[in-house]
């Protein structure tokens, strides 16, 4: 794969790239395989992808979505050609469509990711309050709630009345109805219940300490996020929190009259929480530079563990094959300085009141 570089203002760049014959017929089968399971068009007639695409619709749609699949497979191997680590892309522009067996040449336009200093490197100090004990009101409750699970209704045949019935909570229930829990008794049943409680509050300590830790150090964030960044991660965000909807089976129109806001008012709330992530994560770039940290085989299989727990392999193999291995490996070197940060930070806990 050819990759010239055209122009370059702040942190835009327009890349000129030239796919081999070779190149395109890989991103005819594998790319147009992704555009398939990511739309789960695969139960459609056809042998091909390419005949399932032309089978859902019409040929001037079907044309544009091609065109579309391979070029978005392109692009990632083009960024890693050119030692690139985008933040997003646009502007893409070819004067023809992709053919199999033929070269293909077209221009993007994209965002690369900027670097950016702290204006201090010292480790910090940070406070977070001591989370609450786990009392035996709060294991009440949950066996409560346990129990609910089990409730049944009895209607009266005189009155039609319903009654909700609860049932108590006593070991031969437990032996009865939570044989797949490993307990036997009431007792055991609450030592769980309490284990549990225990290892969650640890994990919300740990998790108070890491926010407590980035906050500080992004205070000693040095420079300014530019606007088309906020605006490429909020759509972005905005795009997962519609599919999101959609997988409750609601749409963004219906979730905006629930809460009585529009679809500005939206983008506001997650231009936010982009400008506050993409700040966190340039940070930790910040931090892996200046400290001279290195990834390892270990830190990588971390980051896949973190990402899909029990899919480490599937995962990996799908972002070597789509070109998006930068993507590990950047997860793996912030994830590496967070950690740096968190064994260097002075952590005081306070004892609640």
């Amino acid at each position: 794969m050819k990759v010239e570089k055209v122009n370059e203002v702040d942190s835009e760049i327009e890349l000129a790239i030239t796919a081999s014959p070779e190149e395109v017929d890989r991103a005819f089968a594998d790319g147009l395989d992704v555009f398939i399971n990511q739309f789960q068009l695969d139960k459609l007639e056809g042998e091909t992808s390419l005949q399932k695409i032309y089978n859902a619709m019409s040929p001037e749609e079907a044309r544009d979505a091609v065109s579309s699949a391979v070029i978005s497979y392109l692009i990632p191997f083009a960024l890693q050609e050119a030692d690139i680590i985008p933040m997003t892309s646009s502007d893409v522009h070819a004067d023809a469509d992709p053919e199999e067996g033929k070269e293909f040449t077209f221009n993007v336009t994209i965002l690369a990711k900027p670097e950016y200093e702290l204006s201090s490197y010292d480790s910090v100090e940070v406070s977070v309050l001591a989370p609450l004990d786990v009392t035996e009101q709060d294991i009440d409750i949950q066996l409560q709630m346990l129990a609910s699970q089990f409730a049944t209704v009895k209607v009266d045949p005189e009155t039609g009345e319903e009654e909700t019935i609860i049932p108590e909570v006593t070991d031969e229930w437990v032996v009865k109805n939570l044989k797949g829990m490993g307990v036997e008794s009431v007792e055991e049943l609450r030592s769980q219940f309490r284990a549990t409680s225990e290892k969650v509050k640890e994990e919300q300590l740990e998790s108070a300490k890491m926010n407590a830790v980035l906050s500080a150090y992004a205070e000693r964030f040095d420079g300014d996020i530019p606007e088309k960044m906020i605006d490429a991660m909020t759509t972005d965000m905005l795009e997962a929190f519609k599919l999101d909807l959609a997988k409750q089976g609601r749409t963004l129109m219906d979730f905006m009259l629930e809460q009585k806001t529009d679809e500005k008012q939206i983008r506001a709330s997650l231009a936010t929480q982009a400008r506050a992530q993409l700040i966190q994560g340039l940070v930790l770039d910040a931090i892996f530079r200046h400290e001279d940290l290195e990834v390892t085989v270990p830190d990588l299989k971390a980051t896949l563990t973190a990402m899909a727990p029990g899919q480490e392999e599937d995962i990996f193999d799908q972002m070597q094959t789509a070109g998006r291995a930068f993507l590990l490996k950047e997860g793996a070197s912030r994830m590496k300085a967070a950690d740096w940060a968190l064994e260097n930070a002075k952590i005081t806990i306070e004892e609640r009141s």
